[in-house]
């Protein structure tokens, strides 16, 4: 059998069923079929701090961020070890517009926040790489576009009042519409571009719909969800 076969069925019958939190999304469609490529992307969406005025700008050791990074280094260390024949490229997506456009989060202090997520990951992480949502502003406008053209065809009324009670729980003043646009101009363009396989940081369910069809994992545990928050 060769290497690379082997690779994926050890992450078929054994990572997969000892690391998943969550059942995955297209598994049999999309992920194992972009597992056998010598190239494999993966990328994780990351938020801005929306409770900054509490913790601060600053990630520092005790904070989620931290468990988190420590966690997933735990399991891309497992996937090199097994997986050697493999290329592993590994992106956080830092949502720096969904704080700033969307939320009404000063520009500084959401760039400061990245600036400290980019340090960590450097001491914890330092294959993967951070990239901000704003580098690519230009190039996703003509997805917004072509979903707010079509927006009751991407977006149902079930997914609106779940995205609607979420903004009025932040309590921030977020365009719930907007956010769902630009929740889909991502899936768009990333899936265009990468064709990647998502690591998840947040439930399974929150992901449903607005991730389409985009392959995704579920790896992270219940406690460490959504470290930004």
């Amino acid at each position: 059998m060769k290497e690379q076969d082997v690779a994926v069925k050890w992450f078929n019958t054994v990572f997969y069923p000892q690391n998943k939190t969550g059942r995955a999304v297209l598994y049999e469609e999309k992920i194992l079929p972009r597992l056998r490529e010598s190239e494999i992307y993966f990328f994780t969406p990351w938020g801005p701090r929306y409770d900054y005025k509490k913790r601060g700008l600053a990630i520092t050791e005790d904070h989620k961020e931290v468990k988190v990074m420590k966690f997933l280094a735990g399991l891309l260390g497992q996937l090199k070890e097994n997986m050697p024949s493999k290329k592993l490229s590994w992106f956080f997506l830092g949502a720096d517009l969904y704080g700033t456009r969307i939320n009404g989060l000063p520009k500084e202090v959401v760039s400061k926040y990245f600036d400290s997520l980019d340090t960590w990951l450097k001491k914890i992480l330092p294959e993967v790489k951070l990239q901000l949502w704003s580098s690519f502003d230009q190039e996703a406008e003509n997805y917004r576009k072509k979903v707010r053209q079509d927006f009751s065809n991407y977006i149902d009324a079930k997914l609106l009042a779940r995205a609607s009670k979420t903004a009025k729980g932040m309590r921030q003043g977020g365009d719930p519409n907007e956010y769902l646009v630009e929740r889909i101009a991502e899936v768009m363009l990333i899936e265009k571009n990468l064709h990647p396989i998502k690591l998840s940081c947040v439930a399974r369910y929150k992901d449903d719909k607005v991730d389409m069809t985009l392959p995704r994992l579920y790896f992270v545990p219940e406690a460490l969800h959504a470290p930004w928050m």
